[in-house]
């Protein structure tokens, strides 16, 4: 029975697969090509621009060691839907948008959004819903690699609900997982919460790879918000089963990662710290350096929410040596507030309420949407062990306040109570002090 791909749509599904399973076997476009296929053939597959005919899936699937159903490819063959998918109504669209996923794997975020744009204006244009939608999906993603987080969840929800996205399962899931990540990262939990169970309800009959990303950004959600583990159990559990399925050991890395986090955030820290040795194991850093600095700072802020400081110091260096350089201003502010977390615990207060000072007063780190409600937790805490019980019930007060409006319920209630903490034992000793006057 021969295998075929019988839709734009599908086309550009089957293209973000192959060009999925290809980098985890770290094979070139050319090197996939072999003696058959050119470099420039493979680059128009896995942007969609070409569709693949039975005897080119199979030869890719042989290369790759795969089967053609993990790329959700049905076992039919038309040949008038492919002679339709090959004339491509909108070749400028295309190279606006091979130069936007350039420009955005080079890291040059200000072209990747230029070029997608215009990619996106072309296919509007002309009516290709399909080319529209991927190319507003690359302005997303690269919106939200630049922090501009607020964007990119807008963007990301408002092609969810696009014809195209609303067609295609793995168009919407992904949409619909973009919007959820970006609201998380912008401190708008709830919503990421909501995002991310519409992804995963949208990504249930999609290929394991895109239902695991909906999964991971609802599991991150919900542990960040801190609910129980009783909510994220049967989503971890999915996760656990999909692993295997995963073409990628740098795939399955990032649900081990996911779910050690989710681990430590349930109190886990033995299960935490075994899901991070294995992430750490998996993970390619020759794939995305960035995202493997990250890992080490998230190891960092895990091992200090369970109030350790074995190897932090390590994990923040490496991962600022980078951070510092490619990493983006959210990154920055959360390397800082690790930082600081870590001079509270070593017994260094004075230290660490300067390193937030100086951040809260910063132009662009100072910005709300980065999680602020953390810093003035952290100030507040520094401010407490430094004698200064005023200024750490004000600010652990309006931690507790930011907190509540990111969604951060736990940290939001433990804030407020160590304000209140402190106020009932100054006014002990208030009364105590009037009790004992003559």
């Amino acid at each position: 029975m021969e295998t075929h791909v019988s839709s734009q749509a599908s086309a550009v599904e089957f293209g973000h697969l192959l060009r999925e399973s290809r980098r985890s076997r770290k094979m070139s476009q050319v090197e996939l090509g072999g003696d058959k296929y050119s470099g420039s053939y493979i680059s128009h597959l896995e942007s969609g621009r070409r569709t693949p005919t039975p005897e080119v899936i199979e030869f890719l699937a042989r290369r790759l060691g795969v089967s053609a159903l993990e790329w959700g490819v049905r076992e039919h063959y038309d040949p008038v839907a492919t002679l339709r998918a090959e004339l491509d109504p909108t070749p400028g669209a295309v190279e606006d948008l091979l130069v936007a996923e350039r420009a955005w794997y080079d890291r040059d975020w200000s072209s990747a959004e230029e070029h997608g744009q215009r990619a996106a204006a072309r296919a509007k244009a002309t009516g290709d819903t399909i080319r529209h939608w991927e190319a507003m999906y690359v302005v997303a993603q690269a919106r939200f690699a630049n922090a501009q987080f607020a964007d990119a969840a807008r963007i990301a929800d408002e092609i969810s609900e696009w014809d195209a996205a609303r067609a295609y399962p793995v168009a919407r899931a992904q949409s619909l997982s973009l919007a959820s990540v970006s609201n998380r990262a912008g401190s708008r939990l709830g919503w990421a919460i909501a995002l991310g169970a519409r992804a995963v309800e949208a990504a249930q009959d999609a290929p394991p790879l895109i239902l695991t990303e909906a999964l991971m950004a609802l599991v991150s959600a919900l542990s960040e918000a801190g609910h129980g583990a009783d909510e994220t159990a049967p989503f971890l559990r999915r996760l656990d089963q999909l692993m295997p399925q995963l073409p990628a050991n740098h795939s399955r890395g990032m649900v081990a990662w996911t779910v050690g986090t989710a681990a430590y955030a349930a109190g886990d820290a033995e299960e935490g710290s075994q899901r991070y040795d294995q992430a750490r194991g998996l993970l390619n850093p020759q794939r995305d350096l960035r995202l493997w600095l990250r890992f080490h700072r998230s190891d960092a802020n895990c091992r200090l929410d369970a109030g350790s400081s074995e190897g932090v110091a390590e994990l923040l260096r490496i991962s600022s040596t980078g951070l510092e350089i490619i990493g983006n201003a959210f990154d920055v502010v959360d390397l800082r507030q690790a930082r600081a977390r870590l001079a509270l615990l070593e017994g260094d207060p004075r230290g660490a309420a300067t390193l937030i000072e100086d951040l809260l007063a910063d132009p662009v780190l100072g910005d709300p949407e980065f999680n602020q409600g953390m810093s003035k937790w952290i100030l507040a805490s520094a401010e407490h062990q430094l004698g200064d019980l005023d200024r750490a019930a004000r600010d652990f007060r309006e931690a507790g306040q930011l907190f509540e409006a990111d969604g951060r319920l736990k940290h939001a209630l433990d804030s407020f109570r160590q304000a209140g903490e402190i106020c009932c034992r100054q006014n002990l000793t208030q009364g105590l002090d009037i009790a004992v006057k003559p």
